[in-house]
Protein backbone atom coordinates (compact mmCIF):
# COMPACT_ATOMS: atom_id res chain seq x y z
CA UNK A 1 0.00 0.00 0.00
CA UNK A 2 1.22 3.40 -0.97
CA UNK A 3 2.58 5.43 1.73
CA UNK A 4 -0.09 8.37 2.91
CA UNK A 5 1.82 11.83 2.26
CA UNK A 6 1.88 14.71 5.44
CA UNK A 7 0.77 17.95 4.86
CA UNK A 8 4.35 19.09 4.55
CA UNK A 9 4.65 16.34 2.21
CA UNK A 10 1.92 17.65 0.51
CA UNK A 11 2.71 21.26 0.09
CA UNK A 12 6.28 20.09 -1.29
CA UNK A 13 4.38 17.95 -3.85
CA UNK A 14 2.63 20.90 -4.91
CA UNK A 15 6.06 23.10 -5.44
CA UNK A 16 7.45 20.10 -7.33
CA UNK A 17 4.95 20.08 -9.62
CA UNK A 18 4.62 23.67 -10.02
CA UNK A 19 8.42 24.25 -10.55
CA UNK A 20 10.82 21.14 -10.21
CA UNK A 21 13.65 21.85 -8.17
CA UNK A 22 16.58 20.78 -6.46
CA UNK A 23 17.02 16.93 -6.18
CA UNK A 24 13.76 15.66 -6.37
CA UNK A 25 13.13 17.88 -9.36
CA UNK A 26 14.29 15.27 -11.86
CA UNK A 27 12.07 12.84 -10.60
CA UNK A 28 9.38 14.97 -10.35
CA UNK A 29 9.82 15.69 -14.46
CA UNK A 30 10.23 12.33 -15.54
CA UNK A 31 7.13 11.21 -13.26
CA UNK A 32 5.03 13.92 -14.97
CA UNK A 33 6.27 12.91 -18.58
CA UNK A 34 5.24 9.13 -17.89
CA UNK A 35 1.76 10.43 -15.78
CA UNK A 36 0.65 13.33 -18.03
CA UNK A 37 2.08 11.73 -21.70
CA UNK A 38 -1.35 10.64 -22.73
CA UNK A 39 -2.56 14.14 -22.33
CA UNK A 40 0.67 15.82 -23.92
CA UNK A 41 -0.22 13.87 -26.84
CA UNK A 42 -3.64 15.39 -27.33
CA UNK A 43 -2.60 18.41 -26.97
CA UNK A 44 -0.09 17.85 -29.46
CA UNK A 45 -2.93 16.17 -31.96
CA UNK A 46 -5.35 18.96 -30.92
CA UNK A 47 -2.60 21.41 -32.33
CA UNK A 48 -2.21 20.04 -35.67
CA UNK A 49 1.17 21.27 -36.67
CA UNK A 50 2.24 21.51 -40.16
CA UNK A 51 4.91 22.77 -42.38
CA UNK A 52 6.75 26.25 -41.70
CA UNK A 53 4.88 26.65 -38.13
CA UNK A 54 6.56 28.06 -35.00
CA UNK A 55 5.65 27.01 -31.88
CA UNK A 56 5.75 27.72 -28.27
CA UNK A 57 5.21 25.42 -25.68
CA UNK A 58 4.61 27.10 -22.17
CA UNK A 59 5.60 24.79 -19.54
CA UNK A 60 7.21 21.72 -21.14
CA UNK A 61 9.21 20.23 -18.34
CA UNK A 62 11.89 17.97 -19.24
CA UNK A 63 10.83 18.12 -23.25
CA UNK A 64 10.81 14.70 -23.71
CA UNK A 65 7.92 14.79 -25.77
CA UNK A 66 9.26 17.18 -28.22
CA UNK A 67 10.65 14.57 -30.88
CA UNK A 68 6.76 14.00 -31.15
CA UNK A 69 6.68 17.60 -32.84
CA UNK A 70 9.77 17.88 -34.59
CA UNK A 71 10.13 14.31 -36.10
CA UNK A 72 7.20 14.57 -38.82
CA UNK A 73 8.01 17.46 -40.09
CA UNK A 74 11.18 19.08 -40.31
CA UNK A 75 10.07 22.28 -41.15
CA UNK A 76 8.59 23.25 -37.63
CA UNK A 77 10.61 25.20 -34.94
CA UNK A 78 9.92 24.79 -31.69
CA UNK A 79 10.78 26.93 -28.40
CA UNK A 80 9.63 25.77 -25.03
CA UNK A 81 9.82 28.40 -21.87
CA UNK A 82 9.91 27.42 -18.33
CA UNK A 83 9.74 28.99 -15.24
CA UNK A 84 12.26 25.98 -13.73
CA UNK A 85 16.14 26.50 -14.85
CA UNK A 86 15.82 22.79 -13.90
CA UNK A 87 13.89 21.91 -16.49
CA UNK A 88 15.82 24.08 -19.04
CA UNK A 89 18.90 21.74 -18.37
CA UNK A 90 16.68 18.86 -18.24
CA UNK A 91 15.12 20.01 -21.66
CA UNK A 92 18.24 20.82 -23.50
CA UNK A 93 19.80 17.68 -22.49
CA UNK A 94 17.15 15.61 -23.86
CA UNK A 95 17.07 17.41 -27.01
CA UNK A 96 20.57 18.48 -27.63
CA UNK A 97 20.46 17.25 -31.47
CA UNK A 98 17.58 19.51 -32.29
CA UNK A 99 19.05 22.04 -30.01
CA UNK A 100 22.03 21.98 -31.88
CA UNK A 101 20.36 22.17 -35.06
CA UNK A 102 18.55 24.97 -34.11
CA UNK A 103 15.32 23.68 -34.74
CA UNK A 104 14.46 23.83 -30.65
CA UNK A 105 14.94 26.68 -28.18
CA UNK A 106 14.55 26.39 -24.47
CA UNK A 107 14.66 29.59 -22.33
CA UNK A 108 13.77 30.40 -18.75
CA UNK A 109 10.39 32.39 -18.29
CA UNK A 110 9.25 34.90 -15.15
CA UNK A 111 5.49 33.18 -15.83
CA UNK A 112 4.72 36.84 -16.58
CA UNK A 113 5.81 38.12 -19.92
CA UNK A 114 6.90 36.48 -23.20
CA UNK A 115 10.61 38.06 -24.66
CA UNK A 116 9.51 37.26 -27.95
CA UNK A 117 8.47 39.66 -30.57
CA UNK A 118 4.34 40.46 -31.55
CA UNK A 119 3.32 38.04 -33.56
CA UNK A 120 6.45 35.64 -33.66
CA UNK A 121 4.39 32.12 -33.31
CA UNK A 122 1.76 30.34 -35.21
CA UNK A 123 0.82 28.17 -33.01
CA UNK A 124 1.21 27.96 -28.43
CA UNK A 125 0.10 25.24 -26.74
CA UNK A 126 0.28 24.24 -23.13
CA UNK A 127 -0.26 21.28 -20.83
CA UNK A 128 -1.32 21.30 -16.56
CA UNK A 129 0.43 24.95 -16.69
CA UNK A 130 -2.78 27.13 -16.36
CA UNK A 131 -3.39 26.29 -12.52
CA UNK A 132 0.14 27.90 -11.73
CA UNK A 133 -0.46 31.50 -14.03
CA UNK A 134 0.26 34.22 -11.57
CA UNK A 135 -2.52 36.71 -13.19
CA UNK A 136 -4.51 34.61 -15.57
CA UNK A 137 -5.79 37.22 -17.64
CA UNK A 138 -2.62 39.18 -18.31
CA UNK A 139 -0.68 35.89 -18.80
CA UNK A 140 -3.52 35.36 -21.79
CA UNK A 141 -3.00 38.63 -23.46
CA UNK A 142 0.71 38.09 -23.23
CA UNK A 143 -0.14 34.81 -25.03
CA UNK A 144 -2.30 36.37 -27.53
CA UNK A 145 0.48 39.32 -28.24
CA UNK A 146 3.26 36.95 -29.59
CA UNK A 147 0.58 35.17 -31.54
CA UNK A 148 0.14 35.81 -35.37
CA UNK A 149 -3.54 36.92 -36.27
CA UNK A 150 -5.31 33.42 -36.88
CA UNK A 151 -2.95 31.47 -34.83
CA UNK A 152 -3.95 29.41 -32.16
CA UNK A 153 -3.20 28.66 -28.80
CA UNK A 154 -4.60 24.34 -27.67
CA UNK A 155 -4.61 24.89 -23.44
CA UNK A 156 -4.55 21.55 -21.85
CA UNK A 157 -5.87 20.99 -18.46
CA UNK A 158 -7.66 18.64 -15.65
CA UNK A 159 -11.14 19.81 -14.57
CA UNK A 160 -11.69 21.37 -11.84
CA UNK A 161 -13.61 18.45 -10.36
CA UNK A 162 -11.64 16.19 -10.33
CA UNK A 163 -8.36 18.63 -9.66
CA UNK A 164 -10.74 19.37 -6.30
CA UNK A 165 -10.42 15.21 -5.54
CA UNK A 166 -6.19 15.48 -5.34
CA UNK A 167 -5.21 16.37 -1.64
CA UNK A 168 -2.19 18.70 -2.43
CA UNK A 169 -4.17 21.29 -4.82
CA UNK A 170 -5.18 23.01 -2.26
CA UNK A 171 -1.58 24.57 -2.18
CA UNK A 172 -0.75 27.17 -4.27
CA UNK A 173 -3.62 25.93 -6.99
CA UNK A 174 -6.12 27.57 -9.06
CA UNK A 175 -8.72 25.17 -10.47
CA UNK A 176 -10.62 25.57 -13.86
CA UNK A 177 -14.07 24.32 -15.29
CA UNK A 178 -14.59 24.28 -18.83
CA UNK A 179 -16.58 27.45 -18.39
CA UNK A 180 -13.83 29.30 -16.35
CA UNK A 181 -11.11 28.56 -18.74
CA UNK A 182 -13.31 29.66 -21.59
CA UNK A 183 -14.25 32.67 -20.27
CA UNK A 184 -10.39 33.84 -19.44
CA UNK A 185 -9.46 32.96 -23.01
CA UNK A 186 -12.72 35.24 -24.13
CA UNK A 187 -11.89 38.17 -21.98
CA UNK A 188 -8.01 38.02 -22.72
CA UNK A 189 -9.22 38.88 -26.43
CA UNK A 190 -9.29 34.69 -27.96
CA UNK A 191 -12.07 33.31 -29.52
CA UNK A 192 -12.81 30.10 -28.84
CA UNK A 193 -12.88 27.08 -31.92
CA UNK A 194 -12.85 23.79 -30.31
CA UNK A 195 -13.25 22.18 -27.17
CA UNK A 196 -12.32 18.30 -26.78
CA UNK A 197 -13.47 15.89 -23.71
CA UNK A 198 -11.51 13.12 -22.76
CA UNK A 199 -11.06 10.36 -20.08
CA UNK A 200 -7.96 8.84 -19.05
CA UNK A 201 -6.84 6.31 -16.52
CA UNK A 202 -3.55 7.81 -14.40
CA UNK A 203 -1.52 6.87 -11.43
CA UNK A 204 -1.75 9.95 -9.05
CA UNK A 205 0.98 11.95 -8.27
CA UNK A 206 0.20 11.71 -4.45
CA UNK A 207 -1.05 8.46 -3.20
CA UNK A 208 0.10 6.31 -6.62
CA UNK A 209 -3.38 4.59 -7.24
CA UNK A 210 -4.99 4.67 -10.55
CA UNK A 211 -7.63 7.37 -10.60
CA UNK A 212 -10.08 8.69 -13.87
CA UNK A 213 -8.77 12.01 -14.78
CA UNK A 214 -11.24 14.32 -17.28
CA UNK A 215 -9.18 16.15 -19.04
CA UNK A 216 -10.20 19.58 -21.29
CA UNK A 217 -8.29 20.64 -24.60
CA UNK A 218 -9.59 24.28 -25.37
CA UNK A 219 -8.59 25.44 -29.14
CA UNK A 220 -8.33 29.29 -29.32
CA UNK A 221 -7.86 31.42 -31.85
CA UNK A 222 -6.51 34.86 -32.28
CA UNK A 223 -8.99 37.02 -34.29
Amino acid sequence: MPEKLNESDLKELAGQLGCPNGEKGVKTAENMAVNNGHMIALAISAMDAGPNDVILEIGPGNAAHVKNILSPNRDILYYGVDISPLMISEANKLNHATVSAGRADFSLSDGEKLNFATGFFSKVFTVNTLYFWKDPLAYTQEILRVLRPGGTLTLTFAARHFMETLPFTKYDFKLYSLADAENLLRKGGFEIGQVNLHQETVRSNAAGMRVEREVTIITAIKP
